[in-house]
């Protein structure tokens, strides 16, 4: 009798280990790491007028919980610095990125593309940097293009906007893209009410980028940086036929059911990243087949735009 005591006691005894390991083996599966795994991460080449070029991504990832390999997209990830290295390992280009005691508070991501121009070929870095105090996000872009046979930037530093990138069609080259009409790329900048498209211009010449700061610019009609006007009631806005004050306006009732577009914005007192109110910009639309421009911040709510940035 005792001895059957003692193995149903022994038996009950490896049933609880059998049932308790794997939920512990789970538990530390899931557990946060306690410290960031750092690698290297490398794309490429990409090759550009007989050369090619390898960029180079110091990756400091903070993995959410225990697996194998690098990070995925439920972990998170900072880059401490990129290169660029020719084909013979000569550092083209580098640049570092601070990185945070707390790696919520900053952190730093490289998206690279391979553009492709009427005859050149150039490698976009796209920059993005994230602080979590105050929330903000800075996004920019630099190029770079051969010069007298050797990789350099087109500006000093990277070109900075508010906004997204306008999406590019794809190249000949596997994951490469195509520049636009005149060697262009497309930039959805915000301004104070809704977002303008930017051309930008890659002068192969003077080795540059020439973005246009005046002029008439497209307001965006894309998802998801189109603002489509919202009118709550009738009201009496006017029109004019060309972005003058001089001229003589014309009277266009809105009601809820008017169909209107934004089409052009014309920045008269700043460049479009610096202005901020509806009285120095004009902008073009369409009211039920019918163009015309409006100033001024009594139009602009008759259609219910607000300020993106806040009150004024």
């Amino acid at each position: 009798m005792s001895r059957l005591f003692t193995f149903a006691i022994l038996t009950g005894l490896a049933l609880c280990l059998l049932v308790r390991v794997p939920a512990a083996a789970s538990r530390q599966d899931n557990s946060p790491l306690s410290g960031p795994i750092r690698y290297v991460r490398t794309l490429g080449p990409f090759p550009i007028e007989g050369h090619e070029f390898t960029v180079t991504l110091h990756v400091i990832c903070y993995k959410q919980s225990r697996h194998a390999g690098l990070c995925n997209d439920d972990d998170e990830e900072t880059i401490s610095s990129v290169s660029i290295v020719d084909e013979n390992g000569k550092t083209s280009f580098k640049k570092s990125f601070p990185v945070p005691l707390v790696h919520q508070a900053e952190s730093h991501l490289v998206d690279v593309t391979l553009l492709e121009g009427r005859e050149h070929k150039a490698l976009e870095l796209s920059y993005e940097d994230l602080s979590s105090s105050p929330p903000r996000t800075v996004k920019s872009i630099q190029l770079f293009g051969l010069q007298n046979g050797i990789l350099k930037p087109l500006d000093p530093g990277p070109l900075e906007f508010e906004g997204s990138l306008a999406a590019l069609p794809p190249g000949q080259l596997k994951d490469s893209k195509r520049l636009l009409e005149n060697d262009t790329l497309r930039i959805y900048s915000l301004t104070n009410y809704f977002y303008i498209v930017t051309p930008v211009r890659v002068n192969w010449k003077n080795f540059r980028l020439e973005q246009q700061d005046s002029g008439d610019f497209d307001v965006a009609d894309q998802p998801p940086y189109e603002i489509r006007p919202h009118i709550e009631s009738e009201r009496l806005i006017d029109m004019y036929l060309s972005p003058d004050k001089k001229t003589k306006p014309i009277g266009v009732n809105l009601t809820p059911e008017s169909r209107v577009q934004l089409l052009t914005a014309r920045f008269s007192a700043a460049p479009p990243d610096e202005h901020d109110s509806p009285s120095d910009t004009w902008l073009k639309i369409r009211v039920e087949g019918q163009e015309g421009w409006i100033l001024g911040v009594d139009d602009y709510t008759a259609l219910g735009l607000t300020s993106l940035h806040g009150a004024e």
